[in-house]
């Protein structure tokens, strides 16, 4: 039995070892032989049949180029903002809020006051974004004013640039945005 496995070592070693001793050649590719009984494939569905010209040759056209694609103008430009939809959370009494600002009109929210100067949105056929520049000042015990916000908050991301305050959070919701006047039709295609 052990002499059987030696003898087996010993084999596979010589011709793992042989394998690796010749030289590489390049295969040799061998036409496969195509049997006379099978039919022929039939033609693509696709294809483009052959034309006979005026001097008797069969010429096959070029497949004509597929029709170009223009995407359609945007239906509307993006709508004009006459002020801000803001959310409000009071931490201390558990209390949210939710604001209408319009553009450079003071609003109060308990010891806050929110002035929004602009906002921005998208067109409807977009993905939807509204963004607002908020200046957001705390009215402190003794009667002064601290501007403690200025700057853009995005409804999509309201952490990207927050309000940082105790008691308050504020957060753009959307732009509140004047009634568009509807497009006219299209002409039919005649």
């Amino acid at each position: 039995m052990n002499r059987r496995v030696a003898l087996l070592i010993a084999s596979s070693v010589l011709v793992t070892g042989l394998a690796f001793a010749q030289p590489e050649t390049p295969p040799v590719e061998m036409p496969m032989p195509v049997p006379e009984d099978l039919p022929a494939p039939p033609p693509p569905t696709d294809a483009v049949p052959p034309v006979e010209t005026p001097s008797g040759e069969t010429v096959v056209a070029p497949p004509e180029p597929p029709p170009e694609i223009i995407p359609p103008p945007p239906s509307s430009a993006a709508p004009t903002a006459t002020g801000v939809i803001l959310g409000g959370l009071d931490k201390v009494a558990a209390r949210t809020a939710k604001l209408e600002v319009g553009l450079k009109q003071p609003v109060f929210y308990n010891t806050l006051i929110v002035t929004a100067h602009a906002c921005k949105t998208r067109p409807p056929e977009e993905p939807p974004e509204a963004a607002a520049f908020l200046e957001i000042q705390d009215r402190k015990p003794d009667g002064t004013i601290q501007k403690i916000f200025s700057g853009w908050m995005f409804a999509s991301s309201p952490a990207l640039n927050a309000l940082e305050h105790a008691v308050y959070d504020v957060w753009v919701v959307s732009c509140k945005t004047a009634p568009t006047q509807p497009a006219a039709p299209a002409p039919p295609n005649t």
